[in-house]
């Protein structure tokens, strides 16, 4: 039952429905009508009895209403309970007690109060079950909240790696994948690679009501799912339920899982060193297939054998045909012959500098088209941000200077105008990468910004050399530093007499 003593309080001191309902834990809707039926019942909320029960102000506000609730179809709740215990949302109950009322020319309750009257009943009658799944019926599906880790082998630093959860909620059997973002591509390829585990599609998927599922701009209740993830699902043959928004128990045994995931699972993993996301995804899944080949503590047999035995057979058959996610976008191409795609670096055919290319990228592969559609260049996708991956063929002769692209001799021409400091800071920087041709970038970029502070550009790489610093960004913040230095230091003497006011002559006293 609702606190309504606390309601009618909260609203006497000023509070807006909203924050009334965030704090007592209901819906607006459901404040905005106890505040209404008071105020037609007493005039208004001052005049209420402050010696009412809760019962009491419930009897009272509910009992005026019956010659208006005989417009209205009573829902048959002892059987939409029984429903609910057999897998029923209570969405979809609503709408099927909305087309009962329908067919017998009666109004039907609006949403919040067809939940208010069957959990009335559930609480007035003592009712309680635990949900009880079928075979091969439904899946929940939901990212982790902890984050994994690898180590970026060049900088040392830690990239978060974002963990996929899939469970079938009748044997407990569940798939976990590690991606590096949240995105529909990541979603989706989750997905196939969890069914592709579990060797079929169960009937219904329950996903969370997170970004990559759900479209934020038309959000309701129950929300409404991206059209790309209808798409998908339509392709596997099964059927989306999505669930109410802020409703963990909807989810709660993907919820359960994610926990362990995060704690037996992510936890131990982030104490190891990893290095790439193949190796990531290589360990979590032996530790999910040891986790599922765990014995029940209050069940007999693990997740496999029940799975194996009773939920595999029961699962939908898997396409003939894999469903292909993609993103497309466009780039132009620079001079180092390398396009930037989603915060890493693509080489393509020299020939193409300065063209639009299309890219169409995959989880696991980019394709790069030109304008007449033609694929020019393929790689594996970036397992981190600013990875530059180049194909050897992409690369010209040395020293040769072709369609307009950048080469090594041009690169140490223009740094020795600055200096010997300058050109060897660069010669270090064309040194630190597999292929001289991935440093043009930060190399270039870094020749510009000494073009506009030449005359603190020998001291400052001679800095940067000094602090092993081979960095744009470290660069930038010694160059910044030289900068302000230099301007202290070439600033004229200020005149000290002008501070002071002269005279003609003397004022005597």
């Amino acid at each position: 039952m609702l606190d309504y003593k606390s309601i009618i309080r909260l609203k006497k001191l000023g509070l807006s429905h909203g924050a009334i309902a965030t704090r007592i834990g209901c819906k607006w809707e459901s404040v905005q009508r106890i505040v209404t039926r008071c105020e037609n019942e007493w005039g208004d909320l001052e005049k209420i009895p402050g010696d009412l029960t809760n019962e009491e102000i419930a009897d009272t506000l509910f009992q005026t209403r019956k010659s208006v609730d005989t417009d209205y179809f009573q829902p048959d709740c002892e059987r939409i309970l029984e429903k609910q215990r057999r897998g029923f949302l209570r969405n979809e109950l609503w709408v099927e007690y909305c087309a009962e009322s329908a067919r017998a020319g009666k109004k039907a309750y609006r949403l919040s109060r067809f939940n208010e009257l069957v959990s009335d009943f559930r609480t007035s009658h003592d009712i309680s079950f635990t949900q009880k799944h079928a075979p091969g019926l439904d899946s929940q599906v939901d990212w982790t909240g902890d984050h994994g880790h690898i180590i970026d082998s060049d900088t040392g630093e830690l990239t978060d790696i974002h963990v996929f959860v899939m469970t079938l909620p009748y044997s407990g059997y569940f798939y976990a994948e590690g991606f590096l973002n949240e995105d529909i591509n990541s979603w989706l390829n989750g997905h196939i690679h969890a069914y592709a585990f579990f060797g079929g599609v169960p009937q219904f998927t329950i996903p969370d009501n997170c970004s990559t599922a759900v479209d934020r701009r038309h959000f309701d209740e129950r929300g409404i799912l991206n059209t790309k993830y209808v798409e998908f699902l339509n392709h596997y043959g099964t059927v989306p339920k999505p669930t109410r928004v802020r409703r963990p128990k909807d989810k709660g045994h993907v919820e359960r899982h994610v926990g362990i995931v995060e704690k037996d699972i992510i936890r131990v993993m982030n104490g190891l060193d990893i290095y790439t996301l193949s190796d990531f995804n290589d360990i979590l899944l032996r530790k999910v297939i040891s986790r599922n080949a765990r014995p029940y503590s209050k069940k007999l047999g693990s997740r496999t054998e029940i799975f194996e035995q009773e939920e595999r057979q029961e699962l939908l058959p898997l396409p003939t045909m894999n469903y292909r996610s993609y993103v497309e976008k466009e780039a132009t191409v620079w001079r180092d012959y390398h396009i930037q795609f989603e915060c890493a670096f693509y080489s393509v055919p020299s020939k193409y500098i300065g063209h639009k290319v299309k890219v169409r990228a995959a989880s696991d592969e980019v394709q790069i088209f030109d304008d007449q559609n033609r694929l020019i260049a393929r790689h594996q996708r970036a397992a981190r941000k600013w990875e530059r991956l180049t194909d050897p063929s992409h690369v010209p002769d040395y020293g040769t200077m072709k369609d307009g692209a950048y080469s090594t001799p041009e690169i140490l021409k223009w740094a020795r105008k600055f200096g010997p400091f300058t050109e060897k800071w660069i010669r270090a920087e064309l040194g630190r990468f597999k292929y001289e041709v991935q440093a043009y970038r930060p190399a270039t970029t870094v020749l510009r910004l000494l073009n506009r502070h030449s005359s603190v550009a020998e001291r400052t790489s001679e800095i940067a050399i000094e602090s092993n610093i081979f960095t744009v960004k470290g660069f930038r913040s010694i160059l910044s530093a030289q900068e302000r230095k230099h301007v202290e230091e070439t600033a004229p003497e200020p005149d000290l007499n002008s501070l002071f006011c002269s005279h003609d002559g003397e004022v005597s006293g």
